[in-house]
């Protein structure tokens, strides 16, 4: 008898304690947390109880957007001897043991030798990064991963080729036009927790991250109590068998459409601040789950320098949209989402389309997404499910909602990407804003669009037409199109147009790469499109010169500066 009432005691005692351990528990998970003073702790805890997790964002081009070139992998450029040559100066790349160094020369002579510290991008292309002092700095020489060759950066941003190029002879200020310390421009999207360190009296910098690339706690906020929280089992077993989110950390699909779009906005969409002192001594303060309108403000057309006379204040970021205020270049899709009736009169925002544990890491596209318009049929326009009523509303049979509402508009990073603004096709009025709509994209022959716009628009006009002209949807004759492309290659005067043309030609007619290099002087790549023009078995029709000569006195340089 006492046996029993002892072990009563005992179990009634043990069931008092875990209830109020439970209530202790829910308690604690009822108490909301302000995240910005945790500490961060890096991806690799997460993995010891988010393995599935861990592993999906392992796949990401994220987890290796930044990388210390010293990580066995990180560099995926060939250091074996190769060389660039550009302008007269011949840039090599060797290893040298663990180290990976580039030289450059002109007439022999030295001008620097410059070790790999760091490696930025995996995906289009990877950049490199090389320390002197208290800084990082980008270097002129990028690894194109698709191409498998070296480039150099000026045929990745949209500009003219320098003076000199046609001598052999370019200033050593243009090769290096495109070099850029790391510490106060791509350090802010390109890891967790920035904070440049700048000493406003020293100018020097103190520059720290939480985790070099785009870890977990970019998008789920600083991790340290929710690991030390979720070592006591009780809490870990409540928190399982609860709808309730975990006060500790961030869960972006618990987050509000608006919220969600703040967490990929931070580095897809380019911002502005008030406080860019701040910024720079003490890092942007945004955590996930913030308001990103609390610290900066996206860029417009529109937008208006607070610093300088009038005439340097405004118009400073015009030329990065199309005249109608539509993004015209790579990380600006938080302003076209922002733009969009979609998330504007309805709740779309980015994870609805791109799942950072999901897809083809190339765009990191849900499969519903990827694989058909269920995206948009099936969630808000119903009445397209059925495909013979949305083929009746594209008028076409093989067209995607995306074909036509996200068209292929905006450049950057070597190539040209859907619009992220969610539109309507309105020809006319697009055509006065200058953008080519989605129904010319594909039928470049209408109003001479393959030549008026592609050899005599703008540099964005020009790069989008050429992107176009190889793609296998288009309707436009091939014969056509490879005149257009060929002429490109020889005489248009940015690198980076003549690379997207020498695509598109690629993308017709398999050729390897290595036959034509963009950023070569005229002579050399007239004789390269000649031999071209020999490899390719099929009429190809050439605009006349009288034709070219005048469009390319109406072709228009814009000073972009920027759109890698």
């Amino acid at each position: 008898m006492r046996q029993r009432l002892a072990i009563a005691v005992i179990v009634l005692g043990g069931a008092a304690i875990a209830g109020l351990a439970a209530r202790g528990v829910a308690s604690d998970l009822a108490t909301p947390r302000d995240l910005h003073e945790r500490e961060y702790v890096g991806s690799g805890e997460c993995r010891r109880c988010h393995p599935v997790h861990h592993e999906s964002w392992s796949r990401t081009f994220h987890r290796t957007m930044t990388q210390d070139a010293r990580t066995p992998g990180a560099v995926l450029g060939a250091f074996d001897g190769r060389s660039v040559e550009y302008g007269g100066i011949t840039s090599r790349m060797e290893r040298d043991g663990e180290r990976f160094v580039i030289t450059s020369e002109r007439d022999g002579e030295a001008i620097d030798e410059v070790e790999i510290d760091r490696t930025v991008g995996s995906h289009r292309y990877q950049q490199y990064l090389a320390r002197r002092g208290d800084a990082w700095w980008r270097l002129p020489i990028a690894w194109d991963v698709a191409e498998q060759r070296f480039v150099h950066m000026n045929a990745a941003f949209l500009t003219a080729d320098p003076e000199g190029l046609e001598e052999g002879a370019i200033a050593l200020a243009d090769h290096r036009r495109h070099v850029t310390r790391w510490n106060d421009n791509c350090v802010f999207c390109h890891n967790v927790a920035p904070d440049p360190g700048l000493d406003p009296v020293t100018q020097r910098f103190t520059t720290e991250v939480a985790e070099l690339g785009i870890g977990c706690e970019a998008c789920h906020g600083p991790g340290s109590e929710h690991v030390a929280r979720n070592r006591d089992p009780l809490r870990r077993y409540v928190l399982h068998g609860s709808d309730e989110p975990d006060p500790t950390i961030v869960s972006p699909a618990r987050l509000d459409p608006a919220r969600r779009a703040d967490l990929c906005g931070r580095c897809h969409g380019q911002r502005i601040t008030d406080d860019v002192d701040a910024f720079l001594a003490h890092g942007d303060p945004f955590v996930p789950g913030d308001d990103l309108a609390l610290y900066s403000s996206p860029l417009w057309h529109d937008t208006v320098l607070s610093e300088g006379t009038l005439a340097e204040r405004e118009g400073v970021f015009a030329a990065r949209f199309w005249g109608d205020g539509t993004p015209r270049l790579t990380a600006y899709e938080y302003q076209g989402l922002l733009q969009s009736r979609c998330a504007s009169e309805g709740a779309l925002t980015c994870t609805d389309c791109h799942g950072m544990h999901d897809g083809d890491p190339r765009g990191q596209l849900r499969p519903s997404v990827r694989e058909g318009d269920a995206m948009c049929a099936g969630a808000c326009h119903a009445e397209l499910v059925d495909r013979a009523a949305a083929q009746q509303h594209a008028r076409h049979e093989d067209v995607r909602c995306v074909d036509c509402h996200m068209p292929r508009i905006v450049y950057g990073v070597r190539d040209v990407h859907r619009s992220h603004r969610i539109d309507v096709p309105r020809p006319v009025e697009d055509a006065e804003a200058g953008r080519a709509d989605a129904c010319t994209l594909c039928h470049l022959e209408r109003d001479d669009s393959l030549l008026t716009t592609g050899v005599g628009g703008d540099p964005v006009q020009r790069a989008v037409i050429a992107a176009a002209a190889g793609r296998e949807e288009s309707a436009t004759p091939r014969s056509m199109r490879l005149g257009a492309l060929l002429a490109t290659m020889r005489d248009d005067s940015y690198p980076a147009i003549r690379h997207l043309a020498w695509r598109s030609v690629r993308a017709l007619v398999p050729l390897d790469a290595s036959a034509f290099t963009a950023t070569d002087p005229r002579d050399a790549r007239i004789a390269a499109v000649a031999r071209i023009e020999a490899m390719i078995d099929e009429p190809i029709d050439a605009p006349s010169p009288e034709q070219l000569a005048s469009l390319r006195a109406r072709a228009r340089d814009v000073a972009i500066e920027i759109g890698e």
